[in-house]
């Protein structure tokens, strides 16, 4: 016999058949048969069926005799108990009408596992062990069937222990197994980490203490007590509660708290599962979303304001159609190019060199240098490139139309310097040069009262505008914030003439 067949008989089977063996050499007179009420008794052998009956009748196991042919002659009641069946429905039949599928070979003294047909229900899985016997004279075979079932389902629960233990180890949420009473029986990584003490044993409530994140929720929590929630977890689906742990650890965390049955073959409830979902990047995301959004249509609007203010004030300034429609393109242009400054730039700001270049970028030629640009390293605001870049725009359109950039010989000198320590300002100074004679005390138009506007109330600085005889000199000065790396004297920098 191999160790595998050696293996699988139990110790019982082993001094059963030790007993078999003694009782058929004639060794034993009686057989002690413990019985739970009525305690030990002692049965006398008479005859030779006798005491194998006897030894057979009280196996824990299902035990039949068959002939040589393979038709039962006996069985035994625990085996009527296994099939569901009366010994008149199994006496005379073959052995293997007993099992599903194709009959199992009986070899002496070697387990086989089979499945075992029973009235209604399931087959069972039995261990099938055999051996020859000689009962007055006549030979016949001892077949002991042994119920798997009580381990093969031990395995199973086992197997899906360890299943599940796998799938907690690896989750990246936190995930508890509730009892029926709301105790927690099992417990993912994650949900150790964020328990405020060891969650296994303890109640949900008492685990994971929450709060609401809304009114409607708020509400919903607090209908139940610590217990009555627990309750409620363990025995009801609950989906979709925003919660907070009331943990200072976890303060600035947000969870959804959702709950499903956990049901057994018989499809019962043997309690739930419930998962922790951290949703803080969601949360954070959807907040950033909705102010983006409320930013984007704030700048809309402004934009708008923008355009039918520039709209109304040049229809006003001008004497013709075409004028309006010249200086109102050109302010729109304007407003583009700082528009697509920030896109590229998304929106965080543009140094003041750079935002100086881009909008007097029309302007240049190879010709050469008519225009320059001195200054530290500035970054501009998202908030003052649009506003400032209409400044320059117009502060440009009037240097080509009227002042430094209308004839051959004229030019723009741009410089700016910051002061304010801790809150610092630029000053920039715009000074024309070589242009047409400038009239003192000349009135100012639309252009400069725009800019002494803009810079005042869109920039939050001061505007002083000098016509100068030799040139249109314009001095601006408005809060900013330097860059972080070290400010630098740039240029000066040279754009082309017109």
């Amino acid at each position: 016999m191999s160790e595998s067949d050696r293996s699988t008989k139990t110790p019982q089977f082993e001094a059963a058949d030790e007993t078999v063996q003694a009782i058929h050499r004639g060794d034993v007179d009686a057989v002690v048969v413990m019985k739970a009420l009525e305690g030990p008794q002692v049965i006398l052998l008479h005859g030779a069926e006798e005491p194998y009956r006897v030894l057979v009748e009280r196996m824990s196991d299902g035990a039949l005799t068959a002939g040589q042919d393979g038709v039962i002659l006996y069985v035994n009641n625990r085996l009527c108990d296994l099939t569901g069946l009366p010994s008149e429905r199994l006496v005379g039949r073959t052995v293997g009408s007993l099992f599903e599928g194709e009959a199992p070979e009986l070899i002496p003294e070697v387990t086989v596992e089979a499945s075992l047909r029973c009235e209604g229900d399931a087959a069972v899985p039995v261990a099938i062990w055999s051996r020859p016997i000689t009962i007055g004279g006549t030979t016949a075979t001892l077949v002991r069937l042994t119920d798997l079932s009580v381990r093969r389902r031990a395995e199973d629960i086992a197997a899906a222990e360890r299943f599940a233990r796998s799938v907690l180890e690896q989750a990246t949420e936190a995930i508890v197994v509730l009892a029926p009473d709301g105790h927690i029986t099992h417990a993912s990584g994650r949900a150790e980490q964020l328990a405020s003490q060891p969650p296994v044993g303890r109640s949900f409530s008492e685990a994971f203490p929450l709060d609401a994140q809304n009114v409607a929720e708020a509400g919903t929590l607090a209908r139940f007590s610590a217990e009555s929630l627990d309750a409620m977890l363990a025995t009801k689906p609950f989906h979709g509660v925003e919660v907070k742990l009331r943990d200072e650890r976890l303060a600035k965390h947000a969870f959804l708290l959702s709950a499903g049955p956990l049901v057994d073959d018989a499809r019962a409830s043997v309690g739930s599962i419930v998962t922790l979902t951290d949703i803080t990047q969601r949360k954070r995301a959807e907040e950033q979303q909705t102010m983006m959004v409320a930013e984007l249509n704030h700048r809309v609007k402004n934009i708008l304001a923008i355009v039918q203010s520039v709209a109304a004030q040049t229809m006003r300034t001008t004497g013709s159609m075409q004028d309006f429609t010249d200086a109102f393109a050109g302010r729109l242009k304007a407003l583009a190019i700082a528009h697509d400054i920030l896109t590229q730039t998304r929106w965080i700001g543009i140094g003041l060199n750079e935002l100086l270049v881009a909008v007097l970028a029309p302007y240049r030629s190879a010709d050469d240098a008519r225009v320059t640009i001195a200054g530290p390293a500035v970054l501009l605001t998202a908030g003052s490139v649009v506003p400032l870049s209409m400044v320059l725009h117009e502060l440009t359109t009037n240097a080509v139309k009227y002042g430094a950039l209308s004839g051959r010989r004229g030019g723009i000198d741009i410089t700016w310097r910051l002061s304010g320590g801790l809150n610092p300002a630029v000053e920039l100074i715009w000074q024309e040069r070589g242009g047409p004679k400038v009239a003192r005390g000349k009135s100012s138009g639309f252009g400069t009262r725009l800019i002494d506007r803009v810079v005042r109330h869109d920039l939050d600085g001061k505007t002083k505008i000098d016509f100068d005889p030799a040139g249109v000199r314009v001095t601006m000065t408005f809060p900013v914030r330097t860059q972080t790396r070290p400010a630098t004297t740039l240029g000066p920098t040279t754009l082309g003439a017109v």
